[in-house]
């Protein structure tokens, strides 16, 4: 009905969590003359926001299509003091309230005390306010504003030659509303083939001067064009000394195999497993893992997996996977190994997306870089997969008391998806709430080939197929070192 449905009451055409493909062929066959705006779109309920960059690729594309509202800006937790003294944000349920609704309530981009999710970075970047993109060999600024020039921000550029700078300027380029201009890189790109190495070039805006919304100097828009992309590694010689290691000692033997995340909301309710009948939305990925002994089974009973381990020249340890997933385990939740590391380590440093937790379908606005951080803490109300990064070229573990550090670095694919936090993943499936997770003083470790993305079913679309992972071979590999 959207050609006509509702003429006499709406001047627009307003759908709630329609699928980028409907909102794509309402626009690409001129079904309607009214703009579309999605009134509800994006259901910010945990780990969530896949696909949001998709929807804007189709919004930009097409003048009709003219944005939409994310549900919602912030969860509605509230703070609560149980008898032992511990905090909580509670949600239906934990007031001993029926009926209830459970955590459905808490699907905002923010937490209750309006501290962002990770998820806002993506956000922030389909809203920036001027785009860059590759335009040949030069460099194509699009002032995505109605209103105003470029005059309010300071566009600043890097060149970076696997993630260190290499070069770095002002870009001063002049773009009136709604307009856009073609500029020169302001490299020359005959000085390109002699560096080695990846090679990125990455544009911020920030604010010029203090306004009534923000303080001068606030990013308020980035974008990244990739000169030349990283490529696989050759698995490094063997040595001879194949005797036990540092390495190995220190995370307990060899990576595991998983297949398998803490769900996420949008995977499926796991506190409320008949919601989804009862009103008819959510995600229905978790009750397939569930059946299929993805939560439960020992991985290596459900696919085949091959690995080789080998210690190199230089003292670091080469692991070697190859995984096959049979048809009857298509999408699984990820494909990759987990280990853990003792305590005292302490910082993370990577090159890779970030600096925020990103997936592999919200990602478009992480940049590649080299971030360092402390490892993240739950920022969900109910427990669930977080903390990943994606496309890791490398990532370091260290312990500042004494700079010892621990370092993963990808040989094959160029980039794995990585983490390190204080949770095992059964102990944030089995959490309702902080107060009943299990907090460990080493770091959980993955590393991932693959992983699902989170779509946004919780009361949206599922995963896009892009994003899910698909049965048949997965091979990687990666190099484990450890100073002393």
């Amino acid at each position: 009905g959207w050609p006509t449905g509702g003429m006499g009451v709406s001047d627009v055409v307003c759908p709630m969590y329609a699928p980028v493909e409907a909102i794509e062929h309402y626009a690409s066959t001129n079904a309607g003359s009214r703009p579309l705006i999605l009134c509800e779109y994006s259901h910010a309920m945990g780990n969530s926001n896949g696909g949001l960059a998709r929807y804007w690729e189709a919004i930009d594309s097409h003048r009709i299509l003219q944005g939409g509202f994310i549900w919602e800006w912030k969860d509605h937790g509230i703070r609560q003091v149980l008898p032992d003294g511990r905090e909580r944000f509670a949600y239906g349920g934990q007031f001993g309230d029926a009926p209830n609704d459970g955590n459905f309530v808490a699907d905002g981009l923010v937490s209750p005390e309006c501290v962002p999710h990770p998820a806002i970075q993506e956000v922030m970047w389909v809203h920036r306010p001027v785009a860059v993109e590759a335009a040949g060999a030069g460099l194509r600024v699009i002032n995505r504003q109605s209103f105003r020039d470029l005059s309010w921000m300071r566009g600043s550029w890097t060149l970076t030659v696997d993630g260190d700078v290499h070069a770095s300027g002002e870009l001063d380029v002049r773009v009136g509303p709604g307009e856009e201009a073609i500029v020169d890189l302001p490299v020359s790109p005959s000085t390109l083939p002699a560096l080695s190495g990846e090679l990125l070039f990455t544009v911020r805006w920030t604010v010029r001067q203090e306004n009534t919304w923000c303080a001068a100097g606030r990013l308020v828009a980035w974008d990244q064009v990739v000169l030349r992309a990283r490529v696989a590694a050759p698995s490094p010689p063997r040595s001879d000394d194949q005797a036990s290691d540092a390495i190995t000692d220190l995370i307990g033997g060899d990576p595991k195999l998983t297949v398998w995340r803490a769900a996420t909301d949008n995977d499926g309710f796991k506190l409320m497993p008949d919601l989804a009948e009862r009103i008819g939305v959510g995600g229905r990925a978790l009750w397939t893992w569930k059946s299929l002994g993805v939560s439960s089974e020992d991985p290596e009973s459900l696919v085949q997996h091959e690995h080789r381990s080998y210690r190199d020249a230089a003292g670091g340890r080469v692991h070697e996977h190859e995984v096959r997933i049979p048809e009857e385990l298509v999408d699984l939740p990820r494909v990759g190994v987990t280990f853990e590391i003792p305590e005292g380590f302490d910082r993370l440093r990577w090159y890779g997306r970030g600096p925020l937790e990103n997936m592999p379908d919200r990602n478009a606005g992480a940049l590649l870089g080299i971030w360092e951080a402390a490892p993240d803490e739950l920022p969900y109300i109910v427990p669930q997969e977080f903390g990943l990064r994606t496309d890791c070229r490398w990532m370091e573990i260290i312990r500042s008391s004494d700079g010892r550090t621990f370092r993963i670095e990808a040989l094959n694919p160029a980039g794995l998806h990585m983490s390190a936090v204080h949770h095992r993943d059964e102990d944030l499936f089995a959490a309702a709430d902080v107060t009943e997770l299990v907090r460990r003083r080493g770091l959980v470790v993955h590393i991932d080939v693959a992983h699902r993305g989170v779509g946004t079913a919780s009361c949206g679309p599922d995963v896009d197929a892009a994003y899910r992972l698909r049965a048949g071979d997965y091979s990687f590999a990666y190099r484990l070192s450890l100073n002393t």
